[in-house]
């Protein structure tokens, strides 16, 4: 048994908060951070540290396929060779860029609602073969966080968004979040892992890449501690997102109403939530603000395994401004998302908008490790 190296050892500290019959469920694109976590968590497996181990990737149907299957190849042979069940997911080309035009977000935002919410379908397929606990973990690092925080300084979110990046919200998991893109790449080499570029990542028509194509390597320059008072900057908006967070559900309670609908997974679900329009409307606008955004995670966490609404609908792609007209009074309703708030009856009302169905055009397959290789 190979002893643990200081990356792996990382990854195992991260999953101390996981029961020991957890069934692990690593989103991996086959880009240099995942397939270090994948590797850092079939070591661990293979040092009897963790348990159930599965891999999931999502080909998107956006790039060439020649590049998009390759990359799903790369992550199936990965996993082949070390006994790793990988689960690889198909998307429909065109469906996302639909999708995204029909929403009025980002590729990106819509790409990653979609991969979410494959994610969180197969967490729920896998509880339910397996029992045990699921966890989903995403290969976010230190240079993801620092990127994602630049980004939401520039579109002008709130304290929430503002926040620190958490290693952990529920039953998602960010393993390599304290490590760099450096750290992964070293230990990749130590490894003599391969893995692939994604061709988009060069693309500056996308705002993440232009931060770190652009904007990164000039603070590296010109501002040498910018990292740092980002990262206290994250640390302070976290205290005020709690903060913020506990007074709006103190000051503005939602009544729940249920769906009518039978069934065990249907009466689990929420019609809708409302709440009364003139307490609502005497609270501070910023408490209004985050009573609806609580109102929205209320709303989307009505699945068994109760993810996030990060995970299924980033709030990022709500616009704070079309919230903030609301909450002043300037708009008796708006859409948000796949949500709709409207003041109606002396009440403030939060109602489901009619489901996207994110299945179809998905193929779903499981590739069990080669017989003669166990």
């Amino acid at each position: 048994m190979l002893e643990l190296n200081k990356f792996e050892s990382e990854v195992v500290s991260s999953l101390e908060c996981c029961p020991n019959d957890a069934v692990l469920l690593a989103a991996v694109s086959g880009g240099a951070d995942s397939m270090a976590l994948l590797s850092s968590l079939d070591a661990a497996r293979q040092n009897g540290k963790i348990k159930n181990l599965f891999c999931m990737h999502i080909e998107h149907g956006l790039r060439r396929a020649q590049e998009s299957l390759g990359d799903a190849e790369h992550v199936r042979l990965f996993c082949e060779d070390n006994k790793i069940k990988c689960i690889v997911k198909n998307i429909a080309p065109g469906k996302i860029v639909s999708f995204a035009k029909r929403k009025g977000i980002g590729i990106e935002a819509a790409a990653r609602s979609f991969r979410h919410r494959a994610l969180s379908k197969e967490a729920k397929i896998l509880q339910q073969q397996h029992g045990g606990e699921v966890f989903i973990l995403l290969a976010h690092t230190k240079d993801d966080l620092l990127e994602t925080a630049l980004m939401r300084v520039l579109r002008g979110v709130g304290p929430a968004g503002l926040a620190a990046m958490p290693k952990r919200r529920e039953r998602l998991l960010r393993p390599i979040l304290n490590m760099s893109r450096a750290d992964v790449i070293e230990y990749l080499e130590s490894k003599h892992i391969a893995w692939r570029e994604d061709s988009t990542n060069c693309d500056t028509q996308f705002l993440r890449n232009r931060i770190r194509c652009q904007l990164v390597p000039f603070l590296n320059d010109s501002f040498p501690s910018w990292k740092k008072g980002i990262a206290a900057m994250a640390q302070t908006q976290s205290l005020v997102a709690d903060f913020i967070k506990k007074e709006a559900g103190e000051r503005i309670k939602w009544d729940i109403t249920k769906t009518s609908h039978r069934g065990a997974e249907a009466q689990r679900m929420i019609e809708f939530i409302s709440t009364d329009a003139q307490n609502f409307f005497i609270q501070p606008l910023i408490i209004r603000e985050e009573a609806i955004f609580c109102g929205i995670n209320i709303l989307s966490s009505v699945h068994i395994l109760r993810v996030s609404v990060s995970l299924c609908e980033s709030s990022s792609t709500i616009k704070r401004k079309v919230v903030r007209h609301f909450c002043e009074g300037k708009t008796n309703a708006a859409d948000l998302g796949s949500v709709r708030v409207k003041r109606e009856g002396g009440k403030i009302v939060l109602e489901r908008r009619r489901r996207e169905f994110f299945e179809s055009g998905i193929s779903r397959l499981i590739i069990e490790p080669r017989l003669d290789n166990l």
